[in-house]
């Protein structure tokens, strides 16, 4: 019987709007309304994730930053959270700067970004966690959490410049956005979504045997290796598809709620 429900959130729960359909949210809301644990397992940051968590109402733990960081919901506190070396951070941060990259840098809780679409953000309307900021690396003033940063040639050349020299203590997890472009979530060593979804099951008393985890991209193929059900979506790669155990439909066709109706509304 499934107890806990570990879904990613680009690509997964999330459409290409970045929010999260009506069918979806009746589902998601119907599975804890069943007392069923929801974990949301994202590379963003703890912010976006918990902006998704309370419009959802959900209380357990976010994982975020690929498995980085893991935090109970609601600003509570931290149950893992593996941080990047300040002097290594604001290596990768200056690289980022001088190649322009649309980067978001989190340090300290705040996240730093540039993106494409600065020129549409009023930033007194961003949220209180998050600035815009043309470079990145004078705000890294202390141990890293992560850096999304997003495409084809920032991807190839964060990691032909960092990934051997800093192998075992940065992971480089690539993944594909909506917009079909690369992006890598730069992370301490050791964070997956895995390792950390089996922290949260742990820390609920839940039985991995107990978990399903949906997604759709590389990372999301260690919280599969976890979680007892599998289920990949319509719109995730081949390579993804083959690890799970189901294929939902697309995060543009209610593929969660397919998802959450087959294992778990109708098990019930």
């Amino acid at each position: 019987m499934i107890r806990l429900i570990a879904l990613d959130l680009d690509g997964t729960l999330l459409g290409p709007n970045f929010r999260v359909s009506e069918v979806d949210g009746k589902a998601v809301m119907a599975a804890r309304d069943r007392g069923i644990h929801i974990v949301l397992n994202t590379a963003r940051w703890y912010g976006l994730a918990q902006r998704t968590a309370r419009r959802l109402e959900l209380e357990a733990p976010l994982i975020c930053h690929n498995g980085a960081h893991v935090r109970e919901a609601n600003e509570g506190a931290d149950l893992l959270h593996l941080r990047i070396p300040r002097a290594t951070a604001r290596e990768v941060a200056t690289f980022c700067d001088e190649g322009g990259f649309e980067t978001y840098t989190t340090v300290d809780g705040i996240t730093y970004m540039r993106s494409r679409f600065e020129g549409q953000i009023d930033p007194a309307r961003l949220p209180a966690d998050m600035r815009l900021a043309k470079a990145h690396a004078e705000h890294v003033d202390s141990d890293a959490t992560g850096f999304v940063v997003f495409g084809d040639e920032a991807v190839r050349g964060l990691i032909d410049a960092f990934a051997e020299r800093y192998a075992g203590v940065l992971a480089f997890p690539v993944g594909v956005s909506e917009a079909g472009q690369l992006y890598v979530t730069i992370t301490a060593a050791g964070a997956d979504k895995g390792r950390a979804l089996r922290l949260v099951c742990q820390h609920l008393g839940v039985a991995p045997e107990d978990a399903m985890a949906v997604g759709d991209a590389a990372p999301d193929i260690s919280m599969f290796e976890v979680a007892a059900t599998a289920v990949a979506m319509g719109n995730a790669p081949e390579e993804v598809k083959a690890e799970a155990d189901a294929v939902a439909p697309s995060n543009t066709e209610g593929g969660v709620a397919w998802a959450i109706q087959r294992f778990v509304l109708e098990e019930g």
